[in-house]
């Protein structure tokens, strides 16, 4: 009984606490190390996560209250805790700097410290754009999992300027499944989002429209840079292909975000981390 109750705790963490999220950051390093196949340590993992968690937890810690709306099992689960949310952002920055400082260079240390500052100012400042700029949100979440792009490669102080070329065509890529991956959680967050006058995808179009322009964006993104990209100009593996197994996952999920079912959101919040696994799967088959 004792093991059980753990287990639903440690569960509810991992999906209310944006552990599933943070893990999906460091599975884009991992992909874009697969892709452009360059050698990569764990440590690049390690620090993508704790660049992407804290962002999570604080934006939680903000928004509690509103969220409590659209989010009422994930706010009480968070409120038995929410107010040490401060000193564990503080320890998880710290750890992040050393590791930086540890494992990688100064270029990286300051990209990293830019994107957690930004990260960490959307809730504070850049949220309020929303409100004037129809899917600010939308834009400025998905540029944070592009860069990890980027990141990887001055992580190691590879050559940009030989890899420009496939490094801005999987960022462009990730932007786009990000793009669609937070409209379709921006649903969840519809009525919350409504009283805060916030000008989302859904909060405009309606959920009817949306989950319409859902399924076309994501045929289109998915599966145009994969097929040109690496069938007809060659610049990816072809395992990339097993990454067009995301257009039925995707539609899996928007079938249950429609019927109102929250495990389409928690499916399709861990999309990033099923493409390591696909990749993977594809080098032995393809």
């Amino acid at each position: 009984m004792e093991i059980k109750k753990t287990l639903r705790s440690f569960w509810k963490e991992f999906i209310y606490g944006g552990h599933l999220l943070a893990i999906g950051a460091a599975s884009i390093v991992f992909s874009t190390s697969f892709l452009l196949n360059l050698k990569i340590t764990w440590d690049s993992l390690f620090v993508a996560y704790l660049m992407f968690y804290p962002l999570y937890l604080y934006n939680r810690y903000k928004e509690i209250e509103i969220d409590y709306l659209t989010n009422p099992k994930r706010t009480e689960y968070l409120k038995t805790y929410i107010h040490q949310a401060p000193i564990i952002i503080s320890i998880l920055i710290l750890t992040l700097i050393v590791s930086f400082i540890y494992f990688s260079n100064i270029w990286a240390l300051i990209f990293g410290a830019l994107l957690v500052l930004f990260g960490l100012l959307y809730s504070t400042i850049f949220k309020k754009y929303t409100k004037k700029i129809p899917f600010f949100k939308n834009f400025y979440v998905s540029s944070f999992f592009a860069s990890l792009v980027f990141f990887f490669v001055i992580y190691y102080s590879y050559p940009l300027k030989t890899l420009i070329i496939p490094v801005l065509l999987f960022s462009i890529f990730v932007y786009s499944k990000a793009f669609m991956m937070q409209i379709l959680l921006d649903l969840k967050d519809l009525e919350s989002d409504e009283k805060e006058e916030l000008l989302t995808f859904p909060s405009i179009f309606r959920r009817k429209k949306t989950f319409n322009y859902l399924k076309i964006i994501s045929v289109i993104t998915t599966a145009s840079i994969p097929l040109i990209f690496s069938v007809y100009f060659n610049i990816f593996p072809k395992s990339i292909l097993l990454l067009l197994l995301t257009i039925p996952f995707n539609f899996y999920c928007f079938k249950k975000t429609k019927e109102h079912n929250y495990f389409g959101y928690i499916l399709a919040s861990g999309e990033f981390v099923l493409w390591s696994f696909l990749l993977l799967i594809g080098e032995f088959i393809l």
